[in-house]
């Protein structure tokens, strides 16, 4: 039994991913509401948001880009991946592969994609009259704070997840 369950992520990966990036994003919203900002009652209208955009763009849209987008721009990818450490050290072609994915996703796809839709989600979901330019301009108020947090964290852990997860798991690791 346990051999099965194992597979499924390598079996369904999109799948796999999409629960995942859902269930993680609503419960961390729900975590932070109640024990961060200690709410008595809960935004359902906030969390169906995040929600949304971990269903959506986090499940589906990354996995489009780590997976099958990323895996053709750079052919090596999964091979990479799955060297050991003292033989990527020595890759030159495999690190200047894992560079560009991380610059493309880092410094192209977040803050071009990732936080537009992002601001975009949050207006659709939680405005009565949705404006997606109101939304594209909270963006651009936020932008260097935004971008700023993300690259402390996420570029070192673009690093790892590009330089040893199978393609599979890349969309769990960043869940």
């Amino acid at each position: 039994m346990w051999s099965r369950l194992r597979q499924i992520p390598i079996k369904h990966p999109l799948a796999f991913g999409v629960v995942i990036s859902t269930v993680k994003t609503s419960a961390s919203d729900l975590l932070v509401q109640k024990v961060v900002e200690g709410k008595k009652e809960i935004d359902w209208k906030r969390n169906a948001a995040f929600c949304t955009f971990g269903c959506f763009y986090l499940g589906g849209v990354q996995y489009a880009i780590y997976v099958p987008l990323f895996g053709r721009l750079f052919p090596n990818a999964a091979a990479f991946a799955a060297k050991p450490l003292r033989e990527k050290i020595r890759d030159v072609k495999g690190l200047t592969a894992l560079c560009g994915q991380v610059f493309l996703d880092q410094f192209v796809h977040h803050p071009l994609l990732y936080f537009p839709v992002f601001y975009g989600t949050r207006e659709l979901v939680m405005s009565k009259e949705p404006d997606l330019m109101r939304s594209l301009n909270t963006y651009k108020e936020n932008m260097k704070e935004d971008l700023a947090a993300l690259w402390k964290v996420w570029v070192p852990s673009t690093f790892i997840n590009f330089a040893f997860m199978p393609m599979w798991a890349r969309i769990p690791w960043v869940a």
